[in-house]
Parts: structure tokens; C-alpha cells; sequence
């Protein structure tokens, strides 16, 4: 059992996401010790993880097969998870993901079918043991909504490209793995304004933190004072 505290932030493309993440990380750099939490992505998070995002999300001069690229997450995955994010837990950090797992639940398994939910969770395993979030914040938003929302954007990627069948499938991933672990999933209606948001995962993550008796917010004085 890990002694730290494992956050995600999940949702299909164009929910607001990064701006969470953004908001987080300037939310813990001012208020938490800064060896107390860490920030990673996935995939991503080590040099040869970070090799992989770019091949997994960029790459289409030899695009990759839907089972090729489940497997490219999952050794993404194991290269973050054995080198940062389980040492980091062991040693009692909170650790905040942005996507984990679920995402390969809901993308390459119920949009692209590669294998059950069962399936993906009984592999995921095999490459990182018994490793789970404590809480997730799935953001909420309808494909619809998301494809208003992506003509904003700039350039986007590979998976951002697919069509609305594939996104409508992706939020059915969702729905399903959070209506099964619902202890764990707390959901949010991404239409919602970011400091909405906001609001709500930085009272659950405080509500969290008071349970689990990891660190707890500290003022800027007393942060110097520890260094």
C-alpha cells in the first residue's frame, strides 16, 4: 500500500483538461512544499516515455495499428510508472497524473475495440502491478460540445483528428469505467467555467487530503523555512 496520494485528471478531448492541470500546478506550488507532490503526463513523464508520446501522436508516415499502439501506452506507462510515479507514492508524495489508464480504457478500447475493458485492465497489470489512482476527475463533456470547442485550437494531433464516431465512442469509455468504480471517479460537467471547476477538484483533492493524512497546504513561510 502506498503511502502517497495518486490523483488523475481524465476526459475526451477539448474538456478542459490542461487548463485544470495549469490551475493545479500553480494551486501546489503555492501552497504545498515542493518536494511534497509531482506532476506527470502520459504518455510521457521520461525521456523514453516522452520518445514514444511522439511516435504514439505524431507519427503517420507508417501510422501505427490499433494493437501497435496500445501496447506503445503501456510501455509508456511502465516506463513512468517503475522510474517516477510508484517511487514518488512509496515516499508518501502526491502525485498528480494527467490521464493514466482510463484513457486507454476509453480510447483504445472502446473506440478503437483493440480488447475489453477487462482485457486492458488485466494488462495493465502485467506492466504495473496493482498500481490504481486514489481519486480521478473525469471532465465531462459531450463530443458535440468538444468539436465546437476544437476549432479554437491549434494544431492537433493524431487522435484529436479522428472523427465523431470515434469521440462518441471515447465518452462511452467513459461512462462505463467511471459507472464501475464510482468510489474512486469524481465527474464533472465540463461545461462548467474553469474556475468552476476548478472549485470542485480543489475541494475534493482538500477533502482527500485530510483523509489520507499525506501533506497538507503550508504557507510560503514556512515552505522557505523548510529549505
Amino acid at each position: 500500500m502506498n503511502k502517497g496520494l495518486f490523483i488523475t485528471i481524465e476526459g475526451g478531448e477539448a474538456c478542459g483538461k490542461t487548463t485544470q492541470v495549469r490551475k493545479l500546478n500553480e494551486y501546489f506550488n503555492n501552497n504545498f512544499n515542493s518536494n511534497d507532490f509531482m506532476f506527470v503526463r502520459e504518455p510521457g513523464g521520461t525521456p523514453l516515455a516522452e520518445e514514444l508520446r511522439k511516435l504514439i501522436l505524431n507519427y503517420n508516415e507508417d501510422k501505427p495499428l490499433p494493437m501497435t499502439e496500445l501496447l506503445m501506452f503501456c510501455a509508456a506507462r511502465s516506463q513512468l510508472c517503475h522510474n517516477l510515479i510508484i517511487p514518488a507514492l512509496e515516499e508518501g508524495k502526491i502525485v498528480i497524473a494527467d490521464r493514466f489508464y482510463d484513457s486507454t480504457i476509453a480510447y483504445q478500447g472502446s473506440a478503437r475495440k483493440v480488447m475489453s475493458a477487462k482485457e486492458i485492465l488485466n494488462l495493465t497489470k502485467l506492466v504495473i502491478g496493482d498500481l490504481k489512482p486514489d481519486l480521478t476527475f473525469y471532465l465531462k463533456l459531450s463530443p458535440e460540445e468538444a468539436f465546437k470547442r476544437k476549432t479554437g485550437l491549434g494544431e492537433l494531433d493524431r487522435i484529436e483528428l479522428e472523427g465523431m464516431n470515434f469521440h462518441k465512442d471515447v465518452a462511452k469509455g467513459y461512462d462505463f469505467i467511471s459507472s464501475l468504480e464510482k468510489e474512486r471517479f469524481c465527474i464533472i460537467d465540463a461545461s462548467k467555467t474553469p474556475d468552476e471547476i476548478f472549485s470542485i477538484i480543489k475541494a475534493e483533492i482538500e477533502k482527500h487530503l485530510k483523509k489520507s493524512r499525506v501533506a497538507s497546504p503550508v504557507s510560503k513561510s514556512e515552505d522557505e523555512n523548510s529549505i
